[in-house]
């Protein structure tokens, strides 16, 4: 009899994220990714007519096994969704089987018209109408887009396979009783040598989640995924295929 552990004791605060490196082999595949970009409009109120919202995604190629798994790529306040482009992570997603799906949030790249409504909402009708939890979702969120990933992980986490907050603002804005609530595994990233306060206060909050880990990248900043993008890529890597054993 096999002593692996099961989907339901695999320990999530004890998970190896350094046990495979990328494989090499995707290098060849990520060229052949073909990036689609578009714009959807998001119909929340208030905005009656809807905010034209920037994307971009993109699919495994032909020949590779397709991962059940999408990934939502979210950006801090001074990025967009080009930063996952230049950083290769819109590329690599796809080399490793999973769709990929990033967006340029209201004020931010592409997308210009400002948003002040409800930002629950507005990740619910993304989820929608980009068809983003037909396959389990998982969510990347660094620094200020916490402000919609936080609260709605707190309300939708049932429809989501993981979750990857990066140094989030708005971790307090959810009581500790819905977090503690939150029944998918979840990586907790944040630099050493982040001065923004949002590294401890982020951890402080987000620890209650029963199935979170969290990883510090030492020698890094705020935006620590791009101070140490293969590292991050790696780990990236390894909970998506954590998740996909143990969810």
């Amino acid at each position: 009899m096999s002593n692996s552990p099961t989907k339901a004791s695999f320990d999530w605060k004890s998970a190896n994220l350094f046990a495979e490196t990328v494989p090499n082999s995707t290098n060849d595949v990520r060229k052949l990714v073909e990036i689609k970009t578009g714009t959807i409009k998001v119909k929340v109120p208030p905005h009656k007519e809807g905010i034209d919202v920037f994307y971009s995604s993109a699919e495994p190629p032909d020949g590779i096994i397709v991962m059940n798994q999408t990934v939502l790529l979210l950006h801090g306040r001074s990025f967009n969704t080009d930063t996952w482009l230049n950083l290769g992570t819109l590329h690599l997603l796809p080399a490793l089987g999973r769709r990929v799906v990033s967006v340029d949030l209201p004020g931010y790249g592409n997308t210009k018209q400002k948003f002040d409504g409800d930002k629950v909402a507005f990740i619910s009708y993304l989820v929608e109408h980009l068809s983003l939890a037909d396959i389990p979702l998982v969510i990347v969120s660094p620094s200020m887009s916490g402000e919609y990933s936080v609260p709605f992980v707190a309300s939708h986490w049932q429809i989501m396979a993981g979750y990857i907050p990066v140094a989030p603002v708005a971790s307090g804005s959810v009581t500790q009783g819905a977090l503690s609530k939150i029944g998918i595994p979840t990586l907790i990233l944040h630099g050493d040598n982040d001065k923004t306060g949002l590294a401890e206060s982020s951890l402080e909050n987000l620890k209650v989640i029963p199935k979170s880990k969290e990883v510090e990248f030492k020698g890094a900043g705020h935006a620590c995924y791009l101070d140490q993008p293969n590292l991050f890529h790696q780990m990236l890597y390894n909970f998506l295929t954590l998740l996909s054993l143990h969810s």
